[in-house]
């Protein structure tokens, strides 16, 4: 899948009208969604409200992607695209030309552009006082959402789902489990709007579905905390989960059956880890399966010889979760993926999203859910 910057949308300082460039000249004081916005520099320039655009991006879950061949920069929401040219005047929202009144610019390496061309072509309300500004988009939704899947992702989607609705009176978001291969199969059928999903999609999903990102996770192998075994090889790792070493003293540990959990058929979570660690090969037939991420936990917390394996969302005091290859799965390791066992997660919709649903893709990639509900639930975030 194609890999874009994810990033915010603020920023500092553009031309304006008749080349002529005069920069900050007062503070603006700003608010999404009611919300005050701390860390952001904006600027009055000749009568204008200039922000980054990285940093505006990330406050509406945008995506920011530069061509540095073409000059092109492009802020992408889960359904509008803008995209600028460098030096030019000349810009397009969803593939029409618009003109702007100054030239996009990069200013000291950001993009920098007027706060009014961002929040217009993404559907955002904005309201200008003195040097009061404030920002609608997230707190004006209305409708019903049905979103189900991956009970990897469920937390994330949950969480995103009651602020939202707290936030909004007509709003009606509704999430479900059931495994990534239920949520594919329910977003392409049309009986969700939004299906999550643990494990990449195959190429004929692809052909019918839009993928989104919305963080990164690792799958840990776990054990009981009573267990000694602390680290495996990833040959050792393999060997446990196709039934070929079937004593724990076989790993360093005591004398005891090593009893294999597993997740069921349909599971991302299972998917992806045959595909990172067992080749494609399904995990011993003797392995108990269990359908969610958090009774696996639960199985592995409950049995001193058991091991299995699970989203590092899900890892408490209750498991201890063991080294692969001398990698613990950790932040760093996640995010540079050196940890064998590093995933991403994501959202599908049938087609383009439109209306209320692209709004709940959006919020999930803003800053603001990325450190208060993604990270917060123990994944790992897109920033």
């Amino acid at each position: 899948m194609k890999k874009k910057l994810l990033a915010l949308v603020m920023v500092s300082v553009l031309t304006f009208a008749m080349g002529v460039q005069t920069f900050a000249s007062s503070t603006v004081n700003l608010k999404v969604d009611g919300k005050v916005v701390s860390g952001i520099t904006a600027n009055v320039t000749n009568g204008r409200t200039m922000v980054e655009a990285k940093k505006l991006s990330q406050i509406l879950g945008a995506q920011v992607d530069y061509n540095s061949a073409t000059k092109m920069v492009s802020i992408e929401t889960a359904a509008n695209k803008i995209v600028f040219t460098i030096g030019s005047k000349a810009y397009t929202v969803n593939g029409l030309n618009k003109t702007a009144s100054v030239e996009a610019e990069v200013e000291n390496g950001r993009l920098v552009v007027p706060i009014k061309y961002i929040t217009d072509a993404l559907g955002a309300k904005i309201t200008m006082v003195g040097n009061n500004v404030s920002i609608t988009y997230f707190s004006n939704m209305s409708g019903t959402v049905k979103i189900s899947g991956s009970t990897t992702v469920q937390p994330i989607a949950q969480a995103a789902a009651d602020l939202l609705v707290k936030l909004n009176k007509g709003l009606s978001l509704t999430v479900a489990g059931g495994g990534s291969g239920a949520g594919i199969k329910d977003a392409i059928a049309g009986t969700s709007n939004i299906g999550t999903s643990s494990r990449e999609l195959t190429s004929d999903e692809m052909k019918t579905l839009k993928v989104f990102t919305i963080a990164n996770d690792g799958i840990a192998i776990i054990v009981h905390p009573s267990n000694p075994v602390k680290s495996l090889t990833k040959e050792q790792a393999n060997k446990i989960f196709l039934g070929q070493i079937k004593n724990w003293n076989e790993v360093g540990g005591n004398n005891a059956p090593i009893l294999v959990q597993t997740r069921e058929t349909g599971s991302g979570t299972r998917a992806t880890f045959e595909e990172l660690l067992l080749a494609k090969t399904s995990v011993v037939a003797s392995a108990k399966p269990h359908t969610s991420s958090a009774l696996i936990k639960n199985a592995v917390a409950a049995e001193k010889n058991a091991i299995g394996y699970d989203s590092v969302g899900f890892l408490d005091s209750k498991v201890k979760a063991v080294a692969l290859g001398g990698v613990q799965a950790t932040t760093t390791t996640i995010k540079n993926k050196t940890y064998p066992l590093s995933r991403q997660l994501f959202v599908v919709t049938k087609g383009a999203p439109k209306g209320v649903a692209a709004m709940y893709i959006d919020y999930l990639r803003t800053l603001e859910c990325q450190n208060n509900i993604v990270a917060k639930e123990g994944y790992i975030s897109l920033y």
